[in-house]
């Protein structure tokens, strides 16, 4: 399997990083990237990792959004942070293509740990809507900046989001519309600085298999177990990767 972008007796961790990725987004509608990037970055290059999951990321959007019904209205209300969220996605494809391996291992680590303590700690922050004008084109930089450099957008749209008091539907359909909109781009913009050549591209695209996989597997999880104890054993287990990712950084 010489077409692999890396070692075959590697596949079998591969898939298993991506199905829990899959998993992951089945059962609780985020985190497909926070998940597969830092299951994939403990054992492959990072860039290599965020490349992976690229076609699935942009897939399993379109899933979500879809299924949502809202997204016409959530367009309506959040395209001041979709524009620059959008644009700000192709910069950080940029910085990705020139950035250290070590510092991208510790800017992933960072972003899973810090992400990953807050929402353990549960802060009761809430946004008025009045303010959305303001807070949303700052939240799409910040987002738009992660989601180029290493597909994980969730930290700031996920708790801008929160902190307006959406509905669990209204949540989940804004949440894949705005990151819908922000996965498109980084295909294109991941071809562009030559990080995603032909070989990385039919690479992302066979890594949907064990993602819609998990993605089906988590639905069916999402109706038996309990939510918040599943939750929380996931942030734990991302805050153990992301400091083992911080660790590889240093090292």
């Amino acid at each position: 399997m010489s077409w692999l972008p890396f070692s075959p007796d590697l596949l079998a961790l591969v898939f298993a990083a991506l199905f829990l990725g899959g998993v992951v987004k089945g059962t609780v509608g985020v985190g497909l990237p926070l998940v597969g990037v830092s299951l994939l970055g403990s054992f492959l290059n990072p860039k290599l990792a965020v490349v992976l999951v690229t076609l699935p990321v942009v897939v399993a959007n379109i899933w979500q959004c879809v299924r949502s019904g809202v997204a016409v209205e959530a367009l309506r209300r959040f395209w001041p942070l979709v524009l620059p969220f959008v644009f700000f996605t192709w910069a950080g494809a940029q910085l990705l293509a020139s950035m250290r391996t070590d510092l991208l291992l510790g800017v992933l680590g960072l972003i899973v740990v810090c992400f990953s303590l807050l929402t353990l700690a549960q802060p009761n922050i809430r946004l008025k809507p009045r303010y959305e004008s303001v807070a949303g084109p700052g939240v799409g930089i910040l987002a738009g900046l992660l989601n180029g450099v290493s597909t994980v957008n969730g930290p700031p749209l996920i708790m801008y989001l929160v902190a307006l008091g959406l509905r669990k539907e209204n949540f989940v359909g804004s949440y894949g519309l705005i990151a819908l909109a922000g996965s498109m781009p980084l295909v294109f913009s991941y071809i562009g600085v030559g990080l995603m050549g032909t070989t990385e591209f039919g690479a992302s695209a066979l890594a949907l298999v064990p993602v819609l996989i998990g993605v089906f597997v988590g639905e069916q999880l999402r109706k038996q177990i309990d939510a918040d104890l599943f939750r929380k054993v996931l942030l734990i287990v991302l805050i153990v990767l992301g400091l083992n990712l911080i660790r590889r950084a240093l090292g």
